[in-house]
């Protein structure tokens, strides 16, 4: 399975003692919509979802008419979030080292190139930590920046369990004129098109749903 995740906006280094903890989190909010949005109209992660969801979890009186295909994918997908809670939010990764799946990424970074801007900006390095970090769950409250869930974020989806899971990382850098919505340029603005390939290790145990 292939698909692209998008950022557009500022991107921080994150280096030493500076985390940015709050900033990563920014950047895991924007692929959280993006990920929910592939769980539902990706035909194998739906059916992942309802193999998940297990036995009818209604209570016994609430038994008036069969359970739809959507309430299993429900059901599945808040499974998925209990199993994956911490820090106060109930998570949906995709790539967990239970799923045994590989993980490549192929990262296009668009950020400017002049010299005062390379001058303040981050280094890429700095910058691509920031933004694996943001694409996996946070530990624990403090990699949130100290910030719960908000209104559409529970569950809250993200792409991996763990950054570790990533198996290879292909970066390409160019040159950013203007992000499309702003009318002037920043030192750390970037426009990111992340390229996420997925493979089992074994497809054939794993009935082709990520072939």
């Amino acid at each position: 399975m292939e698909f692209r995740l998008l950022y557009e906006g500022e991107l921080l280094p994150s280096a030493g003692s500076n985390k940015r903890a709050s900033e990563k989190h920014a950047i895991r909010k924007i692929f959280h919509p993006q990920l929910r949005r592939l769980w539902t109209v990706q035909a194998n992660l739906r059916e992942l979802a309802t193999r998940r969801s297990g036995e009818d979890p209604r209570p016994i009186n609430e038994h008036l008419q069969p359970i739809t295909e959507q309430e299993q994918f429900d059901f599945g997908i808040r499974a998925t979030g209990m199993k994956w809670s911490r820090a106060g939010y109930q998570f949906v990764p995709l790539v967990t080292a239970d799923m045994a799946l590989r993980c490549s990424l192929d990262v296009l970074l668009l950020r400017p190139e002049e010299d005062r801007f390379i001058f303040n900006a981050g280094d890429i390095d700095g910058q691509v930590k920031t933004l694996f970090d943001s694409l996996r769950m946070p530990k624990d409250l403090n990699e949130t920046g100290g910030v719960g869930p908000e209104g559409d974020e529970t569950p809250f989806f993200c792409l991996l369990e763990d950054d570790r899971l990533i198996t290879e990382v292909n970066v390409t850098t160019d040159k950013l004129l203007l992000l499309p919505t702003q009318r002037d340029v920043k030192a750390n603005d970037a426009l990111v098109v992340i390229h996420v390939k997925l493979n089992h290790k074994n497809a054939r145990t794993f009935d082709n749903w990520f072939g």
